[in-house]
């Protein structure tokens, strides 16, 4: 026993801890709100081994150890800090056929159920709706959606990872599936406001880009979108286009002889989809917001490689709310 006063050697089996960073806090604000979930899916067509897939998980986890933690808020003061412990910790969540095909049916609205399914995982309000307990930034389950088809999601906490790291780490998951060994563990990273160059910190680029991070996850202070029904229940819904070789070509062709970047196309497709969806008449005026982010990885100090976990390294540098007034079209 250690007499008053004293100071107790930390246990191997201690979490360790660090405060959230200001961006992290950010996150931590939003994802109760309905953002801030990054959803990463496999399709296979044959069932997986459980046991490996697991494993595989906990490699991940040892090579980067954010991904094993749990973001625990104090109340007293509203601070939230990581909580790393020194062993993986992740489980996998499997569903048979009969439960898979539940979900379909309930939330089933004509799309495919791999579709239907990913939209239900990034809709799982409860994981982090409530921080009281200590969550885990890491959740992973196995869906059978048919005999030859089975699906893995694994759904993270965007405080402990962004979407460009997610795509990296997806692909170190497989190459631990397929056998590959693990590297060695980084340590659990500092907030990126402690890794902006020296000198930099005020300059526009990362102390605007920071605070619009800020306002704009934490608060959605978009205020110029109003919304008629503010009080129903929210939810996530995807909408995906893929475009063969012939149709990529000719987009990327006809931005160039146009002088338009592929962004700003693929901006005004989002906007006139977005639109489109809501079956409006051709004279209903409609508002909407474009925000761009920045990868920033390569200018911090140090830089960061893309797998790097453990911060939403993407700055906020260029938000523009953008009214699409669509016309009358005369046959």
């Amino acid at each position: 026993m250690a007499q008053n006063g004293d100071t107790e050697a930390q246990s191997p089996s201690t979490p360790e801890a660090r405060p959230v960073g200001g961006t992290e806090f950010s996150w931590c604000k939003a994802v109760p709100i309905g953002t801030g979930v990054t959803v990463l899916s496999l399709l296979l067509s044959k069932p997986p081994q459980i046991a490996v897939v697991q494993n595989a998980l906990h490699k991940l986890q040892n090579s980067h150890p954010i991904l094993r933690s749990k973001i625990h808020l104090d109340p007293s003061n509203n601070t939230f800090h990581f909580l790393t412990p020194p062993t993986p910790t992740v489980q996998i969540h499997p569903f048979d056929l009969a439960s898979t095909a539940h979900i379909i049916q309930c939330q089933s609205d004509g799309h495919d159920p791999f579709h239907v399914l990913l939209e239900h995982e990034m809709n799982q309000e409860d994981t982090w709706r409530d921080y009281a307990a200590d969550v885990d930034v890491l959740h992973a389950a196995v869906y059978s959606i048919s005999h030859d088809r089975f699906a893995v999601f694994l759904r993270l906490h965007t405080a402990s990872c962004d979407r460009a790291a997610a795509v990296a780490l997806l692909n170190e998951l497989l190459r631990f599936v397929a056998g590959g060994d693990e590297a060695s563990g980084e340590k659990v990273n500092s907030p990126i406001e402690d890794l902006i160059p020296e000198g930099k910190t005020n300059k526009p680029f990362w102390a605007r880009g920071l605070d619009v991070l800020g306002y704009t996850l934490n608060a959605f202070r978009f205020a110029n979108l109003s919304f008629v029904d503010a009080g129903s229940p929210r939810s996530s819904r995807i909408i995906r286009l893929q475009l063969n070789v012939a149709e990529t070509e000719n987009l990327l062709a006809g931005c160039k002889s146009r002088g338009i970047k592929l962004c700003g196309a693929l901006a005004a497709a989002g906007m006139i989809a977005a639109w489109t969806s809501r079956c409006l008449p051709d004279y209903q005026r409609e508002k909407y917001a474009v925000v761009t982010l920045v990868d920033c990885r390569s200018l911090l100090d140090p830089v960061l490689p893309s797998n790097h976990a453990g911060k939403p390294y993407f700055l906020v540098i260029f938000v523009c709310f953008v009214m699409l007034l669509l016309l009358w079209h005369h046959a």
